[in-house]
């Protein structure tokens, strides 16, 4: 049997620019992401408190009366 030598040879890589860029552009569709699905959120929970005072009051000239008289004061 013939020994042969291991010899360890450090090599030294670099990112590229273009995959420095590739990662750049997919942080920000994860933060366009994260930022439209808690504006949704956001959103429909707003819907859901819009119609629950609809139903509430008694309807959207009711609300609209109880919405002048809570600015004004009456």
């Amino acid at each position: 049997m013939q020994e042969q030598a291991i010899s360890k040879e450090q090599t030294k890589t670099e990112a590229t620019i273009h995959e420095i860029e590739n990662v750049d552009s997919e942080l920000y569709k994860v933060g366009m992401y994260t930022t439209a699905a808690f504006a949704s959120i956001i959103g429909g929970w707003g819907l859901v408190c819009l119609s629950s005072a609809l139903l509430q009051d008694g309807g959207p000239m009711q609300m609209i009366k109880s919405l002048f008289q809570a600015i004004s004061g009456m």
